[in-house]
C-alpha cells in the first residue's frame, strides 16, 4: 500500500513538548477554521503526519531526543509538500539557517503571536488556492 503524498488542506499539526502551549496553540488556530492535530513527541508527530497529511506543521525546534529539523527531515520523506513553521525560544542564526536548509518556510521566536501564525497560514492557503484556480 502506497502512502498518499496529498496534503489535507486547512489542516495543521502542532508539535511541542509543552502541553500547555500545545493546548493554547490548538485552540487559537481552530479559531481560524483550521483542523488542528497535536503531538507532544516526535513519534506521535510522525504517526499523525502519515495518517492526517497536514498542509502545515508547526514544529518546536527542541524536542526530547530530537531537534525539530531532524523530525522535519523524516516528515518530508513521505510528505514533501507539507509546509513547516519552526518555533523556538532560541532564535540563533545557526538554528534558523539549519531549519531553512531542511525546508522550513518560516522560523518564529517564542513567545508566539498565535494571531500572526494563524493569519500567516490562512494567507498561504488562500494564495495556494488562488494559484491552483488560475493555473
Amino acid at each position: 500500500m502506497q502512502l498518499s503524498t496529498t496534503v489535507l488542506q486547512n489542516s495543521v499539526l502542532i508539535v511541542d513538548d509543552d502541553i500547555e502551549a500545545l493546548d493554547e496553540m490548538c485552540e487559537s488556530l481552530q479559531g481560524y477554521g483550521l483542523t488542528v492535530y497535536i503531538a507532544s513527541n516526535v513519534g506521535l508527530a510522525l504517526k499523525l503526519a502519515k495518517e492526517q497529511r497536514p498542509a502545515f506543521i508547526i514544529m518546536d525546534y527542541l524536542l526530547h531526543g530530537y531537534t525539530g529539523t531532524e523530525a522535519v527531515s523524516e516528515i518530508h520523506k513521505f510528505l514533501p509538500e507539507t509546509q513547516v513553521i519552526m518555533i523556538s525560544a532560541l532564535a540563533d542564526l545557526a538554528n534558523i539557517v539549519t531549519a531553512i536548509d531542511f525546508g522550513v518556510i518560516a522560523v518564529m521566536k517564542k513567545p508566539l503571536s498565535m494571531d500572526s501564525i494563524g493569519r500567516f497560514i490562512v494567507n498561504k492557503l488562500e494564495y495556494k488556492k488562488q494559484n491552483t484556480m488560475a493555473g
